[in-house]
């Protein structure tokens, strides 16, 4: 997974192994001994995963998909209640959860492990319940209150920019005006207020959650600001990125809109949901546009409003797909024939999945070295390897993960030395011996006795 994913799993297991605390993380013994490079949600999540499921590799797979499959609901359910009063359009609400997945940074996303397809899940359900709340007049104050909930959560999964579903009854107002401004300022503040409350709850009651957002921010945001984390020079890099991920959809809609029929009823119930679509745009945008504010810039940052530019995009083309879905014969041999090779398919990708069970994506050389290191090397044991070892996170992070095994400096005298076999062999002090294991990748020295 990347490399983002590889620490948050480290963190996240050694918090299932009763190593740091849910406000006080733990990554290693020599490298981040206190993380507080994110707000601990997720790690507390994850964990939680580890000891109900066990440390394989896959439950961080199920954890990526329990969440995926929650924002994909939650898509559905939003389709649902959009078209309520359009049973046609209603049951295609895959099309938008279609749109979503085939971003292509969404599908790498979930491969991979980011802490956004968290924030996903609860930036999403907040926005359901505001919709609810003020487009479907369903329980509005109760709605508006499990939103700022879910607020709450979506922050303490990544921070502040977790919250941009504040913005939500403001921007319902701006797009339809249907409800008074009054009200409006009323529902922004009781979605506010919530997450204001509990943090100054858990502030307040808690000094160890204290100390863990005084040192998130401080060194979080200290180093952002500063441009200490920058990957770019240019504010706009993430919107051209925003618009990249996007085309793909964009064109297939611009295609579909051009070349089918302009029927007057459907461009009728197209109008009418204009100001809903230019609603969810701004939601898309209030999540990404943000980004600008740091030169920190990396595509993944957008997987959290990619959700509501695949709903708005579907529903600009949703009801002529409905249209022409209706004029399928499903009991003609071509639709038969479809839907047999779209089963094959279906079984065929089951069948590959299962045969790759315990095989290795990448560094497969490296994985299976540290598997047979694992039994030798003591676990929570610190080794030194060469300097130019020290910055190998891959390594760093496998060994973590797998056998909480920590990298430390090339000075100090540790009972075992790690060396990649393509560095030169020099670099190992004459204080160690080579010790006798039949590996690929590493070699593994010990002390001389």
């Amino acid at each position: 997974m990347f490399m983002d994913g590889e620490f948050y799993t480290c963190v996240a297991k050694n918090l299932a192994d009763g190593l740091g605390t849910f406000w006080n993380p733990h990554l290693s013994k020599t490298y981040m001994y206190s993380f507080h490079v994110q707000p601990p949600l997720y790690f507390g999540l994850l964990a939680l995963f580890y000891k109900v499921f066990g440390s394989s590799m896959y439950v961080e797979r199920i954890f990526c998909f329990v969440f995926f499959l929650g924002t994909a609901i939650y898509i559905h359910k939003i389709w649902k209640k959009i078209f309520t009063d359009n049973p046609d359009v209603s049951k295609i609400s895959w099309l938008p959860v279609l749109f979503w997945v085939t971003i292509p940074v969404c599908f790498w996303a979930y491969t991979n492990h980011v802490e956004e397809v968290v924030m996903s899940f609860f930036a999403i359900a907040s926005v359901y319940h505001i919709f609810i709340a003020l487009h479907n007049n369903e329980n509005i104050i109760f709605n508006l209150m499990v939103a700022g909930v879910f607020i709450f959560l979506s922050s303490l999964t990544k921070g502040a920019q977790g919250l941009f579903p504040v913005i939500g009854a403001g921007a319902y107002w701006l797009v339809s005006k249907k409800i008074p401004l009054k009200k409006i300022i009323i529902y922004s503040l009781i979605l506010l207020l919530i997450s204001a409350i509990i943090y100054a709850t858990i502030v307040f009651t808690s000094k160890e959650a204290y100390t863990s957002f005084y040192n998130y921010f401080h060194i979080r945001y200290a180093r952002v600001f500063n441009n200490l984390e920058s990957t770019t020079d240019n504010r706009l890099d993430i919107i051209i990125q925003l618009f990249m991920e996007l085309l793909p959809m964009l064109l297939f809609n611009a295609i579909f809109l051009f070349f089918t029929k302009k029927k007057k009823e459907v461009i009728e119930k197209e109008k009418r949901n204009y100001k809903i679509i230019l609603w969810f745009l701004l939601i898309g945008l209030s999540a990404s546009l943000p980004l600008m504010v740091t030169l920190e810039q990396r595509n993944f940052y957008l997987v959290t409003s990619l959700p509501f530019f695949a709903i708005a995009i579907a529903m600009f083309s949703g009801n002529r797909i409905s249209s022409l879905i209706n004029k399928i014969k499903t009991n003609s041999a071509g639709f038969k024939i479809t839907t047999t090779i779209c089963a094959m398919l279906v079984i065929a990708t089951f069948i590959y999945t299962f045969t790759r069970i315990g095989k290795c994506k990448r560094d497969e050389d490296s994985i299976s070295d540290i598997y047979k290191l694992g039994k030798i090397i003591p676990h929570g044991e610190i080794i030194s390897v060469p300097l130019a070892m020290y910055e190998d996170w891959n390594t760093r992070y496998y060994l973590l993960r797998y056998f909480y095994i920590n990298l430390g400096s090339f000075q100090d005298e540790n009972k075992y030395f790690l060396i990649r076999k393509d560095l030169p062999q020099n670099l190992v002090p004459p204080i160690y011996e080579n010790y006798k294991i039949e590996t690929h990748y590493f070699n593994l020295y010990i002390l001389k006795k």
